[in-house]
């Protein structure tokens, strides 16, 4: 069973005055991400233009999405990762750390009340983002079962051939908001990783002398966002 269309892993963030660039750092990719900060425009542009900006440059792991808010636009990324385990050959990780990255320097021009309500919204986007229990893979499709991934490659209907974030179960994308913007440019599919919300486990295990994976996976919907966990 394929699980293809792989989406970039290992990404390095270049921030000017003028626009973010999302840069690949991982296979034979000659396209960056350009993001505007004045108006948000995301186009690919040639890795060679940006060989030279001077910018502040970080690694980070994955792109999370955009969100605007009263201050502006913010940029989300994961920072960090660990893995969990390997499914089918596809490493499963689990974000570890994130950074809420605003487009513009300063907030003075929002009136005293509108800067109180912008705090209380980047405090939301924190406390959501700092429970444990984000999880994505760069090539497999944590959002289906196992059963379901094995039905939808027998239907020949070319699932498979759908980039990674497309064939994603909607309900258990938390970032799919987040990245709506980038996911209706189909050239920006490589930068767009479901964000899954739940608990997994990948553990080998002996049975009478014979090794087996147990893999366990419980999604949580976010429509229904509260304290319940969706297998």
């Amino acid at each position: 069973m394929s699980t293809s269309s792989r989406a970039s892993s290992r990404l390095q963030l270049i921030s000017t005055d003028d626009c973010f660039y999302l840069v690949p750092t991982s296979g034979n990719i000659d396209k960056v991400l350009e993001i505007m900060k004045f108006d948000c425009q995301l186009q690919l542009v040639d890795r060679s233009k940006v060989s030279a900006i001077n910018g502040e440059r970080r690694d980070c792991q994955l792109l999370i999405g955009l969100i605007r808010l009263l201050g502006g636009p913010y940029l989300l990324i994961g920072t960090q990762h660990r893995l969990v385990g390997i499914i089918n050959g596809h490493e499963i990780y689990q974000m570890t750390n994130y950074d809420v990255i605003p487009f513009v320097k300063s907030t003075l021009h929002l009136t005293q009340s509108q800067e109180r309500d912008n705090r209380v919204y980047l405090a939301m986007i924190h406390r959501v983002l700092d429970t444990a229990g984000f999880y994505y893979s760069y090539s497999y499709d944590i959002t289906h079962t196992k059963q379901r991934l094995h039905q939808l490659s027998t239907d020949n209907n070319g699932f498979y051939q759908l980039p990674l974030f497309n064939r994603a179960d909607e309900r258990f994308v938390w970032n799919s908001h987040l990245l709506r913007e980038f996911v209706a440019q189909p050239e920006l599919d490589q930068f767009c990783v479901p964000l899954l919300h739940g608990f997994i486990s990948i553990k080998n295990i002996t049975i009478n002398g014979k090794l087996f994976t147990f893999h366990l996976i419980s999604r949580r919907s976010w429509h229904r966002a509260g304290n319940i966990i969706r297998y």
